[in-house]
């Protein structure tokens, strides 16, 4: 494990287009930058280039010029900072036991411990503390993320339709595209000559990939995408979670193919595929119908009772007594008693493990002895088993997360240049904070 190969799960998401004209001021106290209520310290920027380095030099890649890199992590450094200040405005917090369930879930996903996480981390050099806070400040910015991205976003039910009906006839749902990715930005008040300018650097970049150009190294150079400095890496997607105007592309495009120019509201794109790979398999579940009946311990009645109750019902139900029946008059699910207990068709793992427990175990038609869950006691009777094909509810449930993710990448961008077009912000000499 790479202690860097880890923080970059959690560095380097957001990148936009350097705007500020630098002033002459000195920097004081190790002040780079002031970001509305908060301050970017050299130090900080020094550290994020160094680990922004790193991660270049993992991908046996050259290090775009100087002033470049640093204009680069500074801007991702800015509109972090005015995440934090949202979140912060908004009352997120990521308290100590969450951030250590995160990271126990990180030293897991390493066949690590936690303890050996850190010492881990400790021998490559890395600094435990700056990490955790490093990870704080990356779930407070998802949950601010999530709170104002999502309530933009809308996805309909004719979406969905219309999503699964183009995959069909795609045959997209077989595929997954590996796309490099570089921008070059225009902003919304751009003139004609700063657009004409654009397009001529976007065509230069073009040609220069076609005659053999190294993608990663260009992207690093000369991308203005978040994903620049990750060498233009947009990842594994099938077309329908591409943007729409990347997926037309993408499916025309042969491996190591370079796109001519794609023109958006944020700038110009250039795509190139690396790799492309299919199979997708129907989705198979196996599921029981049950039925069951709740007690719930009170204050009138123990748990001891509860369950002497459920006791003396089974004895009944064995003299042929009608489990329905006992279920509408006795049971306190309130969801399954009108319909005599019964729980319709289900994967047992949507159950408490306890119940989910018994129905695995139990033969057809037999009867639990009194079992107890979260909710209370239980007997349940095991009705019928039977492998379902969820495969179209499964593309329908796919299609409608694609359309969400989509939706949220494009108006995350459309977020973050909002957000960082209403900063006040007042950067300092870079080239004199930083040897």
């Amino acid at each position: 494990m790479n202690k860097f190969v880890l923080v970059s799960l959690f560095f380097f998401l957001t990148l936009a287009p350097f705007k500020d004209v630098h002033s002459n001021a000195k920097v004081f106290d190790g002040i780079i930058a002031v970001v509305d209520d908060d301050v970017i310290l050299s130090s900080e920027l020094e550290r994020r280039m160094n680990l922004a380095k790193q991660q270049i030099e993992e991908k046996h890649a050259q290090l775009p010029p100087a002033t470049v890199f640093k204009k680069q992590v500074m801007e991702q450094l800015i509109s972090e900072s005015l995440q934090l200040q949202l979140a912060q405005r908004m009352g997120v917090r990521i308290s100590d036991a969450e951030l250590n369930n995160t990271i126990q879930r990180i030293a897991a996903n390493n066949n690590q411990t936690e303890a050996e996480f850190r010492e881990q981390m400790q021998k490559e050099g890395g600094n435990y503390t700056l990490f955790r806070e490093d990870l704080r400040h990356e779930i407070m910015k998802n949950r601010v993320q999530q709170a104002q991205i999502s309530r933009r976003i809308n996805v309909s039910d004719q979406e969905v339709e219309d999503l699964m009906k183009l995959n069909e006839e795609q045959g997209a749902t077989n595929s997954t595209y590996h796309v490099g990715h570089i921008m070059v930005a225009i902003s919304e008040t751009a003139s004609k000559k700063e657009i004409e300018k654009a397009k001529e650097k976007a065509k230069k970049i073009v040609a220069e990939l076609r005659n053999g150009a190294d993608f990663t190294q260009t992207a690093i150079e000369k991308s203005d995408g978040r994903d620049a400095l990750k060498g233009g890496d947009f990842g594994w997607r099938s077309l329908a979670e591409l943007p729409t105007l990347f997926a037309g592309t993408v499916r025309n495009l042969n491996i190591n193919d370079i796109s001519d120019p794609l023109k958006s509201a944020s700038g110009l794109h250039i795509l190139k595929l690396l790799g492309k790979q299919g199979g997708e398999e129907a989705k198979m579940e196996e599921q029981v119908l049950c039925r069951h009946i709740l007690i719930k311990p009170s204050k009138i009645i123990s748990e001891e009772q509860a369950k002497q109750q459920l006791l003396d019902i089974i004895k009944a139900l064995k003299e042929g007594k009608d489990f329905a029946e006992f279920a509408k008059l006795h049971s306190e699910d309130l969801g399954s008693a009108s319909e005599g207990g019964k729980i319709d068709w289900a994967a047992p793992n949507v159950f408490a493990p306890e119940f989910r427990d018994q129905v695995e175990t139990l033969k057809m038609n037999e009867i639990s002895k009194p079992f107890k869950t979260q909710f209370g006691w239980h007997i349940v009777e095991l009705l019928g088993k039977r492998t379902a094909d969820k495969t179209a509810e499964d593309k329908s449930n796919k299609a409608r997360r694609t359309l969400f993710n989509r939706k949220f990448a494009e108006e995350s961008n459309l977020w973050l240049n909002e957000l960082r077009s209403k900063a006040v912000v007042k950067i300092f000499d870079i080239d004199e904070s930083i040897k």
